[in-house]
């Protein structure tokens, strides 16, 4: 008996057709897909990363508003104020009424007003006016101010930062400065 040659099976017919549609349907889902994903994608990270190159403001750079210059008495010990922003916005929100920090406002003569920032220039910390000893006082590290915010003790190596003030319609104004932490040299931060 002879060799019985198996002979290859006949092609079925449309099998390469239907390849060649899966791989067509594939490319084109996902490509679909794709384009769906790159559609939706690209806004929300627009609207997400936007913001963060958005110039962000910390603090007004306007004079603000800290009271009737009659309340401040020629001679009188540096009194304290709150440095009230009516508003501070940043890329994200707006907020009204921010209290920036405290300054030390006192009349030296009838037309002669100083200020200096209630921050302590060496960590930050709050001072405080020692009415017995009549200079300012760091709690932190016992640094020790006179009443013009000269340095006079302690670890500070700075005396306190003056901050600019006009009076305008009988109104003070002070503009609000914050100064970075340390050395010598007064920079705004």
């Amino acid at each position: 008996m002879a060799d019985k040659k198996e002979e290859p099976a006949p092609p079925r017919v449309g099998t390469s057709e239907q390849q060649d549609r899966r791989g067509f349907l594939k490319v084109a889902t996902c490509a679909l897909g794709g384009g769906v994903g790159l559609a939706l994608g690209i806004p929300v990270l627009r609207f997400v990363i936007d913001p963060a190159s958005n110039l962000t403001v910390t603090t007004p750079t306007e004079p603000i508003d800290v009271g009737d210059v009659e309340h401040f008495k020629v001679g009188a010990d540096p009194r304290k104020v709150e440095v009230v922003a009516p508003i501070v916005k940043d890329a994200w929100v707006a907020s009204r009424n921010v209290v920036l920090g405290a300054a030390f406002v006192r009349r030296t003569a009838p037309d002669k007003i100083e200020a200096v920032s209630a921050v302590c220039p060496h960590l930050g910390c709050a001072v405080s006016w020692d009415e017995i000893k009549k200079s300012y006082l760091c709690p932190c590290h016992d640094s020790r101010f006179g009443v013009a915010g000269d340095r006079q003790t302690g670890p500070s190596e700075r005396g306190l930062d003056p901050l600019p003030v006009a009076v305008k319609n009988g109104r003070l104004q002070l503009t609000w400065v914050r100064f970075k932490n340390g050395g010598t040299t007064r920079e705004p931060a």
